[in-house]
């Protein structure tokens, strides 16, 4: 399914229809259905009425625009169903859907056996294969290798989290239900345009030349903090780990700065960091999703970053060189783009279920425990999983009072529901499995691993129960011309900008606040 080119759509394919025969695991019955490969149309194709080309006028909120690419493959809802208990863990089956080619060195979809015999487990069994990992990966991670945890290793120590009671509202009605997804005026800009913009490698130029206006307005509302007389002009960007000062009054460039400017004395006071909530004023770049609380009859709007540029801080890789030579990087780093949900979230607990952290500080956890703290969210329940870390080099990074809230797991993770074992979570049904509708739950899915994150994110989009409510994902392509040279080779898939534009955008259009990460 992979193309040559780096630009063009892969040529979407299927798999024959043989479904592959029931295997038992433990006493765990996974029914293995139909592998489906389905990609995009080849570049240079035009979609249907729901595209319109916007360049430069007002658009109408909204609407959906596709060009150069038909919406990533996708699987009938109906073939979503849940089938199985394993170890309390709920495994959903039916059609998988495989949107990207398997990196080099992975088992094909194919070839993926489950021939796991009476109660032999998948780290012992030679035969089994899961896809996205090497043998050696899979074997070290289930503890096999020399210092494996064991089970009570993984474990936080006096860690003490409830147990998830999943029934539904006794009301039979939700908290928050999902209405619509509108994209801003500027999004439709780039869902119209980022397929030639990021052919032609014109990105920073469009932004510096044609899109300025767009570009002033969105920083201003990212603002987290502000400043007096005589230095008004000025607010600060505040992501948690960095702050970036920006000249809110000149408007011929983008005054910019990674640390304090000269003109600002060192005892000259900021107003502390701001959770940002956008209003109408920003509805020109900030694209909105309405819900509705159906036991209180109440209209929720939300706003959330446009998806535009190379789906990260827009101006990333595309500023001058900074003086400092270490804040050469920041501009990439910089998380300050992204946007929570306002301060109110109506939802019974909060819940994150995070992947890739090997740290608390380094990797993701801080900043999402401080950021979405700033915005009045505190999580209930936190669960961490990582292939890599041991526990013991965990914990040590994470702050006393977070400790309680926080189940580490040392665990590869399934990227098919019929490969699902308790040793390896298909997260998806795990999730669906652990919370209710009528929490709030987001994902963090940051793994490097590319199939694994790619069919895990298709199964969410064609989840119609999915409880999953906000997605952190990072999306490794080739297209992303800007940011593919920091990339190993091995994490990445062949597809262009504006294909990945799409996963976002379907995600949203189901009511999943998703997120492009760094």
């Amino acid at each position: 399914g992979q193309s040559d080119s780096t630009n063009a759509e892969p040529i979407g394919t299927t798999s024959s229809s043989s479904i592959q025969k029931i295997q038992q695991a433990g006493g765990m019955s996974v029914n293995a259905g139909q592998s489906v490969l389905t990609n995009a149309e080849p570049s240079g194709t035009t979609s249907s009425s729901s595209i319109q080309q916007a360049t430069g006028t007002s658009v109408n909120a909204g609407q959906s625009v596709s060009t150069n690419a038909e919406p990533i493959g996708t699987t009938p809802s109906s073939s979503i169903q849940k089938i199985q208990q394993a170890g309390g863990m709920s495994v959903n089956a039916g059609q998988s859907v495989l949107t990207n080619a398997e990196p080099s060195g992975t088992t094909p979809a194919s070839s993926i056996q489950q021939s796991v015999d009476g109660d032999q487990s998948a780290s012992t069994n030679p035969d089994f294969k899961l896809s996205g990992y090497s043998s050696s990966a899979i074997q070290q991670a289930a503890g096999m290798t020399k210092g494996g945890p064991s089970s009570k290793e993984q474990e936080a120590p006096e860690s003490k989290v409830q147990a998830v009671n999943n029934e539904p509202s006794a009301s039979g009605k939700k908290k928050r239900k999902f209405v619509e997804y509108q994209s801003s005026e500027w999004e439709m800009l780039w869902l119209g345009k980022v397929y030639d913009w990021g052919n032609k490698r014109q990105i920073c130029d469009v932004l510096f030349k044609d899109q300025q206006e767009y570009v002033h307005l969105y920083l201003k509302m990212l603002c987290t903090s502000s400043l007096q007389a005589p230095h008004s002009n000025w607010c600060v960007i505040d992501d948690g780990d960095y702050q970036l000062w920006y000249d809110t009054e000149n408007r011929q460039n983008f005054d910019l700065q990674w640390e304090r400017p000269s003109s600002i004395p060192a005892d000259f006071l900021i107003s502390p960091a701001a959770a940002v909530t956008p209003s109408a004023e920003f509805e020109r770049v900030a694209s909105k999703m309405v819900f509705l609380d159906e036991q209180t009859k109440e209209t929720i709007v939300e706003y959330i970053e446009p998806l535009v540029s190379h789906l990260r801080f827009p101006l990333s890789k595309c500023l001058p060189k900074p003086r400092n030579p270490e804040h050469k990087d920041l501009d990439a780093q910089f998380k300050g783009f992204l946007i929570p949900p306002p301060p109110v979230v109506h939802g019974d607990r909060a819940v994150l279920y995070d992947t890739g952290s090997a740290s608390f500080k380094t990797d993701g956890l801080k900043y999402i425990f401080d950021i979405w703290q700033r915005h009045g969210i505190s999580f209930d329940l936190v669960r961490t999983y990582d292939e890599n870390t041991l526990p013991d080099a965990f914990w040590p990074t994470v702050p006393q009072e977070y400790i309680p809230s926080i189940q580490k797991m040392k665990v590869l993770l399934a990227s098919l529901p019929e490969e699902a074992l308790p040793s390896f979570p298909f997260l998806p049904a795990t999730i669906q499995e652990e919370t209710t509708e009528n929490d709030y739950v987001v994902l963090k899915l940051d793994i490097d691993r590319s199939l694994v994150e790619s069919r895990i994110i298709e199964f969410i989009t064609n989840d119609p129960t999915t409880n999953i409510d906000e997605i952190i994902w990072e999306h490794h392509v080739t297209g992303n011309y800007l940011m593919y040279p920091d990339w190993p080779q091995s994490t990445t898939t062949e597809l262009n900008l504006r294909q990945s534009y799409e996963y976002f955008l379907r995600l949203r259009k189901k009511g999943i606040r998703a997120h492009s990460w760094i």
